[in-house]
């Protein structure tokens, strides 16, 4: 059978991205996390600072922002979630995450109008791909667009921002809403403009320990993104740190 990518997402069971390190001692076993697609490459580095000073493996696994917390709340086993800072509310309110739950955050990521490294500024003009409002996607692209005044030249929608960036890189269209991590993670492609608070609410996120965590010390690696040293990864892959 033959998908197209847009549907390879509900396709194909999670894979993880696995951080791996060897140092001389670990000080508990491996850990599962899972995160927004768009944080899979700042959870990734973090996860291999974490590894070389913890011996800890981290196992990550990208997940759509809708599909977070109903996986919570059907017992898919994780130690920890990462997602919108109003998410982890929700399941704090809804009792999937406990309320005294060792937790930290928040970080920003900022959205940006985005183009192929070394395209002319008229490129933001022409064809813009944006992630539709779907439980894949964080955010209402073609609101977004229509807030800016762009996609004079079209408006795709696709899934979500993985395939915004693949579009992109493709040169199919000459713009596309992304995330500054996304930029940061595909060094083909560069920011055209920022995208303003009044166009878009701000992307906040935060982590937490949920109640089926099983392995010992989760709050480890939380106090390892909130440390110096974690605060320098976070932000050199695209997320400002808020608090």
């Amino acid at each position: 059978m033959t998908l197209k990518r847009r549907g390879l997402l509900f396709a194909v069971p999670a894979v993880p991205l696995v951080a791996l390190a060897t140092p001389a001692r670990a000080e508990t076993t491996d850990l599962i996390l899972n995160c927004d697609p768009a944080l899979a490459a700042p959870m990734a580095a973090s996860a291999r600072l974490f590894g070389k000073t913890h011996g800890v493996l981290v196992n990550i696994f990208p997940t759509p922002p809708g599909l977070i917390l109903p996986q919570i709340a059907r017992h898919i086993q994780n130690d920890m979630v990462i997602t919108r800072t109003a998410a982890i509310t929700d399941a704090v309110t809804a009792g999937t995450i406990a309320a005294d739950a060792p937790h930290g955050g928040q970080w920003r990521n900022r959205l940006v109008v985005a183009r192929r490294s070394g395209a002319t500024d008229s490129a933001v003009t022409g064809r813009i791909a944006v992630a539709d409002a779907t439980p894949g996607s964080d955010m209402d692209g073609p609101a977004i667009v229509r807030n800016l005044k762009l996609g004079q030249g079209g408006v795709w929608g696709v899934i979500d921002t993985d395939e915004v960036a693949y579009l992109l890189l493709r040169g199919q269209v000459d713009a596309g809403l992304l995330h500054m991590t996304d930029i940061r993670a595909n060094p083909g492609l560069e920011v055209a403009a920022m995208v303003p608070d009044s166009a878009a609410p701000p992307i906040l996120y935060s982590i937490a320990v949920t109640k089926l965590s099983r392995r010992p010390h989760p709050e480890a690696f939380i106090a390892s993104l909130m440390s110096p040293d974690g605060a320098t990864v976070l932000q050199a892959a695209g997320l400002e740190v808020v608090a």
